[in-house]
This record gives C-alpha cells, sequence and structure tokens, in this order.
C-alpha cells in the first residue's frame, strides 16, 4: 500500500478537508431527489450553466487517489462500474450492466453495458477495465482502492463487454475499489494529467482547464440517455479562501460551493430558500499510541474513553448533526451492533478508578490536532473532560499538509492523535487500509497475532452470518484495547437553495453534477 493512499484513506473527505463544507445558492445544482436532500426543490428544467467554486484546484491526473480537488469534477466526467447505494450500502451497477459473486468471493464475472462511448467517440470495452484496475494495482499511482485492487490475481477478458476478475483470497469488498477506480481510457490517459483531454464516459465532457483558476464542464449530447442530463455547462472556479466562497454564494456569482465551514453551512440552512444535504461521512476518534507513557497501558487507554462526554460534542460542536458512538462504521455494515456503538459511555468517576488502578496521576502529553474550528472545539471539550480525570492534555495543531505528512510517515510525533477519517470504507476494506486499522505497520504501534486473527476474519467472512460474527468478534477487541475509538461520527453537511436538485452524493462524499438541474434556468 502506498504512503499516499494511506493518507487518504485516514481523511479523504473527512468533511471536505476535515471540517469544511459545501454550499448552494441562487441557481444551484443536484440527481432525482438525492441521497440525503429533505427540503422540496423547484421543478426540472431544461438548460442554463452552473457555476459553482472549491478552495482546491483540480488534479486531473489523480483520478484514482480520488484527490479532493476532483470532488466536483470526478464522477461528472466519469464513470465507475459501480456505485455504492449510500441508504442500502450495496452496489448499483453504472457502466456494469450485471456481475455475479463467487460464494467464496474468490472471483467475479462482469457484464458490461454495450451503449457506452468515451467523450472521443471509442467504444467502452472490457479492456479499459483492465488497463484501469492494472494502474490501480501500480504503486507509482498511488490509487485510493490500491490495498484491495492488490486482491486480484488474474484479469481476463472475454469478448468486448465480459470479464472476469479472480482473487488471491476471499474479496467481497472489491465494489470499494469499484466505487473508487473511475475507468480511463487507455489511448488517451497520458494526456489527463495536463488537463487538456480527460477522456471519459460521463454525462459532462472535460472541456478545458485553466490551472488554479477554473475547470470548464459541457454536456455530453452522445450520452447514452442525454435526454435526462438537464444542464448545458457547469463551471468549477477556484476559490483558494473559505470566506471569500461564501461571500460569492451570497452575491449570486457562484451557485454552489466546496470549502466553506460547517457552522456557515448550518447558519445559511436556517433562512427561508435553503436546507442542508447530507454527504459522505466521516468517524472522528481519539487515537492513542500503544508504544508510548502513558498510553501503553490499556487501562489508561480505557479510562481516556470513558472520561469524554460525546454528547456534549454532538451538541456543541456539531449542532445535534451527528451520533455519540464507539464504533467507526457506517449504521449500513452488516454486523453493525447499536449496543457495542455505545459501550463507552461519559463515567468520569470509573475513569479515575481506571487511571489509580493504573497508577497513573497527573500525566500531561501532546495530542495532534487538525487546524479546523471543528477540531480545535473537540479538543477543547476533550482537555476539559481529561482534565476532570486529572490528565493534562496538550494541543499541537498542525495543518492538513502537516498531518498528511506525519501519517505517511507513519509517525503522528505524539502519543495522542485526533483523527479526522472517513467512514466510507467497508469494514473489511477499512481494517486491511487504514492507517490506525492495519495489523502490520499500524499508526499507532499496536500489533498482535489475536488482532492480525481477527481482521483475517473480518476481510474473509462471505456470508451475512459470517460477517456478522467477524465484525462482532473483532468490535469487541477493538472496543476492550481502545486504540483509536470514536468519539462521534458525523456526515458532512451540505446546504442548498430549494430551487435547485439533482445532487448525488457518493458514498465517500464526493458529488455528481451529472444530473443537476436549475429550476430557473436564465438565472444560471
Amino acid at each position: 500500500m502506498s504512503l499516499r493512499t494511506s493518507a487518504w484513506q485516514s481523511r479523504l473527505i473527512a468533511g471536505a478537508a476535515a471540517g469544511a463544507a459545501l454550499l448552494t445558492s441562487g441557481c444551484s445544482a443536484a440527481t432525482h431527489p438525492a441521497a440525503g436532500q429533505s427540503a422540496t426543490t423547484g421543478p426540472v428544467r431544461d438548460g442554463g450553466t452552473l457555476t459553482v467554486a472549491q478552495t482546491s484546484d483540480a488534479d486531473p491526473g489523480s483520478f484514482l487517489k480520488t484527490s479532493v480537488g476532483n470532488i466536483l469534477s470526478e464522477y461528472t466526467v466519469l464513470e465507475t462500474l459501480t456505485l455504492m447505494d449510500a441508504k442500502t450500502g450495496k452496489p448499483k451497477g453504472v457502466l456494469a450492466k450485471s456481475w455475479k459473486l463467487a460464494p467464496d468471493a474468490k472471483s467475479i464475472d462482469i457484464t458490461l453495458r454495450d451503449d457506452v462511448t468515451f467523450h472521443s467517440g471509442r467504444k467502452l470495452t472490457a479492456q479499459d477495465v483492465i488497463f484501469t484496475l492494472k494502474k490501480a494495482q501500480d504503486p507509482a499511482t498511488g490509487a485510493a482502492g490500491m490495498a484491495i485492487a492488490d486482491q486480484i490475481k488474474s484479469m481476463r477478458a472475454k469478448g468486448d463487454h465480459e470479464l472476469t476478475l479472480t482473487f488471491t483470497k476471499p474479496t467481497p469488498n472489491i465494489f470499494d475499489l469499484f466505487e473508487t477506480a473511475p475507468i480511463l481510457n487507455p489511448a488517451t490517459y497520458s494526456d489527463y494529467a495536463a488537463g487538456k483531454v480527460v477522456d471519459g464516459t460521463g454525462r459532462f465532457v472535460w472541456k478545458s482547464w485553466t490551472p488554479g483558476g477554473r475547470v470548464v464542464l459541457t454536456k455530453y449530447a452522445k450520452y447514452r440517455d442525454a435526454e435526462n442530463t438537464h444542464l448545458n455547462k457547469i463551471n468549477i472556479e477556484v476559490i483558494n479562501d473559505p470566506t471569500a466562497i461564501v461571500s460569492a454564494i451570497r452575491s449570486g456569482r457562484v451557485q454552489y460551493g466546496v470549502g466553506a465551514a460547517a457552522l456557515d453551512a448550518r447558519s445559511l440552512s436556517r433562512q427561508p430558500g435553503y436546507a442542508l444535504l447530507s454527504s459522505g461521512g466521516s468517524a472522528i476518534p481519539l487515537s492513542l499510541d500503544v508504544t508510548k507513557a502513558p498510553f501503553d497501558k490499556k487501562a489508561v487507554r480505557q479510562a481516556v474513553q470513558y472520561a469524554i462526554d460525546r454528547r456534549r460534542i454532538v451538541q456543541q460542536v456539531e449542532g445535534g448533526h451527528a451520533d455519540a458512538t464507539d464504533l467507526p462504521w457506517k449504521t449500513s455494515a452488516v454486523g453493525y451492533d447499536r449496543a457495542q456503538a455505545g459501550h463507552y459511555t461519559y463515567q468520569p468517576d470509573k475513569a479515575k478508578k481506571l487511571l489509580a488502578k493504573a497508577g497513573v496521576k497527573g500525566a500531561s502529553f501532546k495530542v495532534v490536532t487538525l487546524n479546523t474550528p471543528e477540531a480545535t472545539s473537540i479538543f477543547q471539550i476533550v482537555k476539559n473532560n481529561l482534565a476532570a480525570v486529572g490528565l493534562n492534555a496538550k494541543p499541537e495543531v498542525l495543518s492538513a499538509t502537516e498531518y498528511d505528512g506525519r501519517i505517511a510517515k507513519r509517525d503522528m510525533g505524539t502519543p495522542a492523535v485526533l483523527m479526522m477519517n472517513s467512514n466510507a470504507l467497508l469494514p473489511a476494506s477499512a481494517v486491511t487500509s487504514r492507517p490506525e486499522f492495519i495489523p502490520n505497520g499500524n499508526l499507532l504501534g499496536f500489533k498482535n497475532p489475536a488482532y492480525s486473527k481477527l481482521v483475517q476474519n473480518v476481510t474473509r467472512a462471505t456470508t451475512p452470518d459470517a460477517q456478522k460474527k467477524a465484525l462482532h468478534a473483532y468490535n469487541a477487541y477493538f472496543l476492550d484495547q481502545a486504540f483509536t475509538v470514536p468519539l462521534i461520527t458525523r456526515p458532512t453537511l451540505t446546504v442548498r437553495s430549494t430551487s435547485v436538485g439533482g445532487i448525488a452524493p457518493t458514498q465517500a462524499g464526493f458529488l455528481n453534477l451529472g444530473q443537476a438541474w436549475l429550476s430557473d434556468p436564465n438565472q444560471g
């Protein structure tokens, strides 16, 4: 697994760079009632130009890395074999017409749609899928799904529209790879990074890219059901300052923005004509390095978890839009156990007893935290809770770049870390790719044979009953060892104008604007 992959797995869309939010206004956009949309939208109308903004520049050479700079363009221009249904957690076909996963999950047969063309006009074939998956396996690519792609032992095309993948071991989580592997055109892929040619199969064509400035997307007239593509054009503007994005939204210069603070999203949503939208999701654990005192003692790690008032974090920091939980998985994960999720309740007296039993009193330590309003606000509650039981937590505040750099080096430099992690992956994928979970080279120094066996059982379980049993056993051990227990999980909150519709969030929190519409196209 590449170091860049590990950084992605630890923080991807943990709120669009930890606590950021997406905002819509005026003639903004969105798929027919998309996941997370609750308020009514205006009527579906055809035509118009949507102007959106994001704080990060596009990164057209990094579509397999799922770079945040491609959050609005990736799934609008390119397409994947499947996408996970945000509500059911099950895969839905996009470029794949059908598939059959073997009962032992050691192979999968895939049939592709036969009506798909790249924007250059060439028909999609099984060889394009094989090319893409081989790129995902290449360490030089740094693909988000590399840990899963590495399990593919062979790829065999059967004609233009059928292929079979075989795996080195049961791989029921193969759909997590498909989710993050948009299919590339081998004939033009070498031109993607320059941003002049990005040859996808999606509803919109990558027309142009001005680095640091703008990406222009136009409707692909020959899309297989182009009549359901409503917009004519999408402009993606790069505005680095989150405050400037808010100003641009309020002024009407842009209609949709990525990168404003979540607090601003909630504030704007309370005004008439706006509504919250939830996408993606994050787990926020207080992670403890088991090789560094005082967290080399399990009782101290458990005491920390009992000392923290999770419900206070939910209310004061997240405005009630979060769950106080001890499990890092989505509730739709097979085997998710609500009783286990409530294991560490707020019990400061119990925390004091555990610390006394461990012989720890008045310990001081640093805690790495991201330099975002959300992270620093959570830290203040954690700091106060720990002080109440006799522990002195001191912040070491890092930029996102510094944070990712330390994760890549597998050295956070402190005994404790307030992490921001996407919880989009299935458990079987997360435990073998996320740096705080993996059994070998673990970010927190946690390693023992019992844990490795539990991870293996989670990754190899192929039936629902086996998956429930394996995850329950893993969770029980994970909670007892208490090295990276979440404080909360929460969605990425976005706010949209009720005059727009069609925003389609992916499992990881990216946005597909392919079927976005403006209720008043002339306004855009």
